[in-house]
């Protein structure tokens, strides 16, 4: 695959991904302009624990070697990374109620986290930024009373990039590692009431978890990886905020 052929794809992944949050955010404030009670605004806080990091199961061939064969070849381990990477950002959500309990959410998110990596028996800096931009309905429990409990199932597109760089070369190795793949939420929340027009959401956890992709790799110096999507990436996020209505 060509830079400019790569490089066009990454382009058309990022504008649709914009449009998929243009129209997740834009759309129940559209339906809610007659009536602003029926509309909730939440912002906050959000943590997530992304199984984004490679580690060996994920490689096809890095440079035509298996991750066995590379092994066989030097006698150490290809990857030697945790899976789990932590990340932290912000959620952004907004619902539209048809019902005092049945609405409609849009919802987007953003993590970030800068983590070391081993490839190769070579230490590198890895930035992770994962987005998601999600839609579907929330049903909440008690509307009257101050405390509110919610449920939701979005589902919708996550955007994930690694950005590597060698960490002890003067002339550094680099490689990125992006893809938009499709994503779901399922979770809930608990509000507490702090006014007629404003909530905190104490506690909010969803299994967020991204169906896998494969994909391929080639790094500044040449070397070409092939990476193996797994069937998903089974994460979980917890958020917490204020709720504006």
């Amino acid at each position: 695959m060509s830079a400019h052929t790569a490089k066009g794809k990454r382009m058309q992944s990022q504008r649709i991904f914009v449009l998929v949050v243009m129209l997740l955010v834009c759309a129940p404030l559209a339906l809610a302009q007659n009536d602003d009670r029926k509309v909730e605004v939440f912002v906050g806080f959000s943590a997530i624990g992304a199984q984004n990091a490679l580690t060996n199961k994920d490689i096809k061939t890095f440079d035509g070697l298996t991750p066995a064969q590379f092994k066989a070849l030097t006698g150490f381990d290809l990857l030697d990374n945790e899976r789990y990477i932590p990340g932290y950002g912000f959620e952004a959500n907004v619902t539209r109620y048809f019902s005092k309990h049945v609405g409609l959410s849009g919802d987007f998110s953003g993590y970030y986290r800068r983590a070391n990596a081993r490839v190769a028996d070579t230490l590198f800096k890895a930035d992770h930024s994962i987005y998601y931009a999600l839609g579907g309905p929330k049903v909440k429990l008690f509307n009257e009373h101050r405390a509110n409990v919610s449920f939701h199932a979005l589902a919708g597109a996550a955007h994930t990039s690694v950005s590597y760089r060698e960490a002890t070369n003067a002339s550094p190795v680099t490689a990125n590692d992006s893809s938009t793949r499709f994503a779901f939420a399922l979770g809930g929340g608990i509000d507490l009431r702090i006014s007629k027009r404003i909530s905190a959401r104490v506690f909010q956890m969803d299994y967020i978890p991204m169906l896998g992709k494969d994909r391929r790799v080639t790094a500044s110096d040449g070397t070409v990886i092939d990476i193996n999507g797994r069937a998903q990436q089974g994460n979980f996020r917890l958020s917490a905020g204020i709720v504006f209505r």
